[in-house]
């Protein structure tokens, strides 16, 4: 079945140079072409899209408010800015309803990138339901705690960019939100970053202050609404098994650059558990009940309750958020990474480890079942004889602990 898109521009001669530059993409797309939001919305009613990309300064509706629309109306669908203006008080009203930003011009191949690259995820999902609540999710929740702590810091006459960019990097949703920011050119960074206290400086304390006063592009996790679900909990063992990955690449003389994928990987690498807890939490509080009793890891339980676990989820709302591939494909796979095809040291080696040796050396819930090391995987990449090693470095993190990434 072809991929369905649908472009929305106001201008006939963009629709135009649309049509030519995806001529050659006729055999895997079934294209659309809208000369504004209202078109564009009775075309989505009349069926839906996989994909939709608008331009965000239209007169009567604006991108912002047709995005929006889609949002509601077409939920599955991955949603791209793709326009010539910089308006920051356009760009904040998209940076929710939009999973990525181009700007124009756009050369054709880097927009069939992000769209192949956005798809190739969903077609892991066997449930309906889980897709279309990832593609629909717009803002994350967070520990009430630290958000409380941003709020303070954000209030003050002179903010601290070291404290502000500090508590973003220790929390899981905060984190995949102002990376989302960075990582697509909705202010007009055109690099992959993967250090959350990076992107709050190369984005600066008056629009991190504007994305969490004025755009709410995070929320306060609503304890009594998902009471069975303990966030803290998981809070500890991402920020634990980020410092363990971070460590294991520091043991290998890793680059700066690869200690802070490490870091960041683990960090998100059960992102989906939070979004799947937060949006179907019945279903994953009987999850979570069914591994306490020993029926299975709740990998096992996941896939039996929705065709796919926290890590695809987690993937999937990654790769949409244009989060660098290296990071995605750790979350991915961090609990199977014999299905990776890469050899050599990676985010992907660094978590799968680090996660497990945390659950080992902190036994936060002692009910549940562990997921085995994949000592195959690390023979094949080469790394077996070092895992000693690697356990040593982490049991001395955790008993001494590291400072918070500022």
């Amino acid at each position: 079945m072809k991929t369905r898109i649908l472009f929305v521009d106001d201008e006939p001669n963009v629709l135009s140079a649309l049509r030519r530059m995806f001529h050659d993409m006729r055999g895997e797309w079934e294209m659309a072409f809208a000369s504004g939001g209202q078109m564009g919305l009775a075309m989505i009613a009349e069926q839906p899209f996989d994909v939709v990309v608008a331009d965000m300064r239209m007169p009567g509706m604006d991108g912002a408010e047709f995005l929006r629309e889609a949002q509601t109306q077409n939920p599955g669908a991955i949603r791209i800015v793709l326009s010539g203006h910089s308006d920051r008080d356009m760009i904040m009203q998209t940076v929710r309803p939009a999973h990525q930003f181009l700007p124009k011009p756009c050369q054709p191949e880097e927009l069939k990138a992000v769209i192949s690259r956005s798809l190739a995820l969903r077609e892991v999902f066997l449930d309906e339901r889980v897709k279309n609540v990832v593609a629909r999710l717009d803002k994350m929740p967070t520990v009430p705690r630290l958000y409380s702590a941003l709020l303070d810091a954000l209030g003050r006459e002179e903010p601290s960019m070291r404290e502000v960019a500090g508590l973003i990097a220790q929390d899981v949703g905060m984190s995949a939100g102002i990376l989302k920011l960075v990582n697509s050119a909705f202010f007009g960074l055109r690099v992959h970053v993967s250090s959350p206290a990076h992107a709050v400086n190369l984005l600066g304390l008056e629009v991190v202050k504007s994305l969490v006063l004025g755009v709410g592009l995070f929320d306060r996790f609503n304890k009594e609404k998902f009471n069975d679900f303990d966030l803290e909990k998981l809070w500890s063992h991402s920020l634990g098994t980020a410092r363990l990955a971070r460590e294991i690449a520091t043991v290998e003389n890793g680059s700066p650059d690869d200690r802070e994928n490490c870091y960041i990987a683990g960090l998100l690498h059960d992102v989906g558990k939070l979004v799947m807890a937060t949006n179907f939490s019945d279903a994953y509080r009987d999850i979570l009940l069914a591994c306490q009793k020993g029926q299975g890891t709740v990998l096992e339980m996941e896939r039996r309750m929705f065709g796919a676990s926290h890590a695809e989820v987690g993937a999937y709302l990654l790769g949409l958020w244009g989060v660098d591939d290296r990071v995605v494909r750790a979350v991915y796979l961090h609990h199977e990474p014999g299905r990776d095809r890469h050899a050599g040291f990676s985010p992907l080696l660094a978590v799968h480890v680090a996660n497990r040796l945390e659950h080992e050396l902190v036994i936060i819930s002692p009910h549940y079942a562990i997921n085995p090391l994949d000592e195959l995987y690390l023979t094949a990449s080469g790394f077996a004889d070092r895992l000693p090693v690697w356990r040593e470095a982490c049991t001395d993190v955790v008993a001494h602990g590291l400072p918070t990434p500022e």
